[in-house]
C-alpha cells in the first residue's frame, strides 16, 4: 500500500539543505495538482474553501483551514488553525510566518517553468505581504515528484519495453498493409497502437501520434476519424508513443520513430533525420559524461547542446520545440525539462528521474524527431527501451 501521508522528515530536510524557512503548500478548488499529490490529498476529500499547510524546516507543521471545512487536512501531521473572514486568513498567515525569512512556493519568477506556476499572482502578494521573501519551490518539486521509487523504476523500464517492440510491430503491419493494397489511414493505425497498449495492460492519456508528410511537419498533429491521411507508398511516416502501466503512481515512457513507406529513402528525409539524430545523440553525449564526471548537468544546457547541432546543419529555425522533457505520472513530468527555448529551465538533472531528448525538424513538406528516453542512476545516465533508431530505413525495401 502507498503511503497515506507525506514523509515530513524528507521534506524538512530538503529545506534545510536549500536554506529555506518553510515550504508553504495552498490550494482553492484543486488549483494546484502537484501540491495536492505530494501531500497525498484523499481524492474524496471535499474542499470548496482555500487552505494552507505550512512545513517549517524544523518543528511542527501548521494547517490553515476554513472552519466549515475544518477537518479538510485531518490527515496531515501537525496543528490547526481556523479562519471565517479573509481578514481573519491574513493574520493566520501573518502568524504562521512569523519568523520566516524565505519561503517556498508552488511559483516561477516570471513563470520561467510554468509547471511549477501553480500559485496566482494575488495570493502570491497576500504571502509576501506577511515579511516574506517567496521563492521558487522547483526544485523541491522535482525532488518529490519526479524522483522515482524502485517500483516505478522497473514500470518505467516495462513501458519503454513495450513501446520499442510496438515499433517494430506497427512498422511491419503498415508495411503489410501498404504492400497488401489494403486502405490504411493514420487514425488506423493510432487505433491499431492503441490495442496494443490496452491488450497489455498500458494506457496513455491521449491516443498517440502518427502522421505522414505535411502532417509530421505539425508536432502535436493527432488523426481522427475524420480527415486523416491515407498511408500509402512513398509517404515519410512519423509516430510518437507514450504509456504508462495501468497501476497506481506508474511513470510514463515516451519514444518516437519515424520510415521511409518506400523501397528508396530520399536524400532530402536523409539529410534531415542526420541532423536530428546527431543532435539527438550529442545532447545524450553531453548528460551520460556530466552524470558521469559527477557535474551539474542543467536542463537548459542540454537543449542548447541538441539546438547547436541542428542550428549548424542550417535548419535551427525549424526545430521549434524544447529538446525534451521530464518523465512523470503524466507523460509531461514536473521534474526538470531540457528547455532554453520555450522557457528556461534552469533545474539540474537529479539522479532516480526520466527525461526524454527529441529533437525535432519541421518543414512544410513532411517533419522528422527522433525521441529517446534517458534514466539517471547515481553516477549513470541510461537509455531505456533500447535499441534506438539510428537510420531512416525504407520500410518497403
Amino acid at each position: 500500500m502507498p503511503p497515506t501521508t507525506p514523509d515530513l522528515a524528507a521534506l524538512q530536510r530538503a529545506l534545510g539543505s536549500q536554506g529555506l524557512s518553510g515550504w508553504l503548500f495552498y490550494d482553492f478548488r484543486g488549483l494546484d495538482p502537484i501540491a495536492l499529490r505530494i501531500l497525498k490529498f484523499p481524492p474524496e476529500k471535499i474542499a470548496t474553501r482555500r487552505w494552507f499547510y505550512y512545513v517549517p524546516a524544523s518543528g511542527t507543521p501548521l494547517k490553515i483551514c476554513h472552519r466549515i471545512e475544518a477537518d479538510a487536512l485531518e490527515h496531515l501531521p501537525g496543528s490547526v488553525v481556523l479562519f471565517s473572514g479573509w481578514k481573519e486568513l491574513g493574520e493566520r498567515l501573518a502568524s504562521a510566518l512569523a519568523g520566516a525569512r524565505k519561503v517556498a512556493m508552488q511559483y516561477s519568477p516570471r513563470n520561467a517553468i510554468p509547471y511549477v506556476s501553480r500559485v496566482d499572482a494575488g495570493t502570491l502578494e497576500m504571502v509576501s505581504a506577511c515579511g516574506v521573501d517567496v521563492v521558487s519551490s522547483a526544485d523541491l518539486v522535482q525532488t518529490f515528484e519526479a524522483v522515482m521509487t524502485p517500483e516505478q523504476v522497473a514500470g518505467h523500464y516495462e513501458a519503454a519495453r513495450m513501446l520499442r517492440a510496438s515499433v517494430d510491430r506497427t512498422f511491419a503491419e503498415v508495411r503489410r498493409r501498404v504492400l497488401g493494397s489494403v486502405p490504411t489511414t493514420e487514425y488506423d493505425i493510432q487505433c491499431f497502437l492503441m490495442d496494443l497498449f490496452t491488450s497489455q495492460g498500458f494506457i496513455a492519456d491521449h491516443p498517440p501520434i502518427v502522421s505522414v508528410n505535411a502532417h509530421a511537419g505539425q508536432p502535436h498533429y493527432l488523426p481522427g476519424p475524420q480527415g486523416s491521411s491515407p498511408i500509402r507508398k512513398g509517404d515519410l511516416l512519423l509516430i510518437d508513443i507514450w504509456a504508462k502501466k495501468k497501476v497506481p503512481d506508474s511513470i510514463y515512457a515516451d519514444i518516437t520513430w519515424t520510415t521511409c513507406v518506400d523501397t528508396k529513402v530520399p536524400d532530402r528525409q536523409r539529410e534531415v533525420f542526420e541532423a536530428v539524430r546527431d543532435g539527438r545523440d550529442a545532447a545524450a553525449g553531453f548528460v551520460v559524461k556530466g552524470i558521469a564526471e559527477g557535474r551539474p548537468v542543467k536542463g537548459w544546457e542540454v537543449d542548447d547542446v541538441a539546438r547547436d547541432v541542428i542550428t549548424k546543419r542550417g535548419f535551427g529555425q525549424y526545430f521549434t520545440h524544447r529538446t525534451g522533457h521530464n518523465l512523470g505520472y503524466e507523460v509531461h513530468g514536473n521534474g526538470a525539462h531540457l528547455d532554453h527555448l520555450e522557457t528556461i529551465d534552469d533545474r539540474q538533472l537529479i539522479p532516480e528521474t526520466a527525461f526524454t531528448i527529441e529533437p525535432g525538424i519541421y518543414l512544410p513538406e513532411f517533419g522528422i524527431r527522433s525521441e529517446i528516453n534517458l534514466y539517471i542512476k547515481g553516477r549513470e545516465a541510461v537509455i531505456t527501451g533500447p535499441p534506438i533508431q539510428t537510420e531512416l530505413s525504407a520500410l518497403l525495401a
